[in-house]
């Protein structure tokens, strides 16, 4: 009878799960007070697959790289290893990058690495800790300190990465990930850096371009941290990589650059024109320096990206949150921006899209903004939207913004179709949508389950422009709901329109036109153009045909309640 053990039966064959092998241990040297690369690096090879550890509090100084091997576990606990001035070198590497090959299950835990080299130079063996051709790799625990050279922690050429709880103290980037990389997890960092703390660089600049490929399937968060760049980057690297299936989730701390940078780095063409494609961002409420932005986008080849959970407050924020900037004929695919709070918005917008900019389809939903700057529009669009909806918004902004702009100095923007739903915008000044350059390009535009307070005008428009209404109340105006440009030609459709008593519904200037198949647009109708079967609340009483619900016939307006005529 078998008692106290777990039989494993096999084919053709008997094992006991007790009898299977331990790893062996090891212990790291005592210090030497010296130079001590040669003796870690003895038993780092001695200790090859077992589980070697460092006495407690051990101070360690090295002027060579550190070594570790396959199937290996290397605990530092509380130890600490300096990289001493003059070494030039990696702190921290596998055996594959030394001797060739391919490394598999490395783990790497606790200690503190600094690297007091100044030393100057450039490529990849001035990374602290580097790491190429490893499958199934983990750092944990880690605090790495550096005075100079460059990233604090390399990875290239991984797949199903690990690392987490790291705290930064460095000159350079904290985690970067140069491709091919799959399934790598990048948790809880905290600390500084001095340029990008998390960067995916399917291929990097020349000098350090020792491995490129895809970057695929990466996890990034909880990042905490205070950075002199970017806190999480993304780049698609040149037209053969892709960085595709990224997650970026709770971003905190600082950036003196912007927050999240996607796209490219025209600075080399290794890094410009690479895919980026399933992008996610969640949580973010990191803060950022005037001029620059939560998320910056300039990719030439960007397909989907979702960004929800938005918190930002800053009054003295100039820049949009989310600033499309693609610098190329090539379109952004799909972008979508939901679920954020703004409790303080400074210049603005929210959603900015530059001159040189398009994108396909542009989605912003559940937008909340508490308070603004005066003049702060939220969706500003200088360059070109295929498809835009906007969803759920509560907003009170002040001066002359609106939910929705075209600016006028953009003279070429462009959105082809465009919806606005279950909206509430308050303040004095401006409205909900302009576009108010005859050069501006709007056919579209439906608003529906509309609230506006204090704003003189729904809509501001110099274009042509098919206005599709629903369930629109206009409270608190001194406009109402259409104010046409000299250039502009709007068509008015739909029900329940709703409008404070006194307004006067529309304004068009000379060369302007507006058209009105909407029974409720309450306005004198002698400013609408008589167009069969066109309909609107004429709200001039010296009209022949009275006030009230009238239709067009053979371009006369007719009273439906009275049959008068005008």
């Amino acid at each position: 009878m078998i008692t106290r053990r777990s039989l494993l039966v096999g084919t053709g064959c008997l094992a006991l799960a007790s009898d299977a092998p331990r790893p062996r241990r090891f212990v790291l040297p005592t210090p030497s007070g010296g130079d001590d690369t040669t003796a870690l690096n003895t038993t780092l090879r001695i200790g090859a697959g077992g589980l070697i550890h460092a006495p407690e509090g051990a101070q360690y100084r090295v002027s060579a790289p550190l070594v570790v091997y396959s199937d290996t576990t290397l605990v530092m606990a509380d130890s600490t290893v300096t990289l001493v001035p003059g070494s030039g070198c990696n702190l921290l590497t596998n055996m594959a990058v030394a001797g060739g090959g391919r490394d598999r299950n490395i783990r790497v835990t606790g200690g503190t690495w600094i690297r007091a080299d100044l030393a100057g130079g450039i490529g990849p063996a001035l990374h602290t800790l580097c790491f190429r051709r490893v499958d199934n790799l983990l750092l944990e625990g880690l605090a790495v300190k550096t005075f100079g050279d460059k990233y604090a922690i390399s990875l290239g050429d991984v797949t199903d990465a690990t690392v987490n709880r790291i705290s930064f103290a460095v000159q350079s980037d904290g985690v970067h990930i140069q491709g091919p990389a799959v399934r790598t997890r990048v948790t809880t960092l905290r600390g500084s850096t001095g340029d990008d703390t998390v960067a995916i660089t399917p291929r990097d600049w020349q000098a350090y371009d020792d491995v490129s490929g895809p970057v695929i399937d990466t996890h990034i968060e909880d990042i905490d941290v205070t950075s002199a760049a970017a806190l999480v980057k993304v780049l698609g690297g040149s037209p053969e990589t892709a960085a595709l299936r990224t997650t970026v989730r709770g971003v905190a701390g600082s950036a003196r650059n912007n927050v999240l940078w996607v796209g490219d780095d025209t600075a080399e063409w290794r890094t410009t024109g690479g895919q980026i494609d399933e992008l996610t961002v969640e949580r973010v409420t990191a803060a950022t320096v005037p001029g620059r932005h939560v998320l910056y986008l300039n990719g030439s080849n960007v397909g989907r990206v979702q960004i929800r959970e938005l918190t930002f407050a800053d009054p003295g924020a100039d820049g949009a949150l989310v600033r499309i900037a693609s610098r190329t004929a090539a379109a952004v695919a799909e972008l979508s921006v939901e679920r954020v709070d703004v409790a303080q918005l400074g210049a603005g917008p929210v959603v900015g899209v530059d001159q040189t900019a398009r994108v396909e389809r542009l989605r912003v939903d559940r937008l909340t903004v508490t308070a603004a700057a005066a003049g702060a529009s939220l969706v500003r669009i200088a360059g070109t939207v295929n498809d835009l909806a906007v969803r759920a918004v509560t907003a009170a902004v002040p001066g002359d913004s609106y939910l929705l702009e075209l600016p006028q100095w953009a003279k070429d923007a462009a959105v082809r179709q465009a919806s606005v739903s279950d909206t509430g915008v308050a303040g004095r000044g401006g409205g909900l949508v302009a576009a108010t350059a005859a050069t501006h390009t709007l056919p579209q535009l439906a608003l529906t389950n509309i609230r506006t307070a204090g704003k003189p005008w729904l809509v501001n428009l110099n274009t042509h422009t098919d206005l599709r209404l629903s369930d629109v109340t206009i409270e608190d105006t001194t406009g109402g709901v259409l104010k046409v440009h000299s250039s502009g030609a709007a068509v008015v459709r739909g029900d329940t329109l709703r409008t404070a008593p006194g307004s006067p519904g529309v304004a068009v200037s000379s060369g302007g036109s507006v058209t009105s198949y909407a029974r409720d647009l309450a306005v004198d109708v002698s400013r609408l153009v008589r167009a069969e079967g066109s309909t609107a609340t004429n709200t001039n009483g010296r009209l022949s045909c009275g006030t009230g619900p009238v239709v067009c016939s053979r371009l006369t307006w007719q009273n439906l309640r009275t049959g008068a005529t005008y």
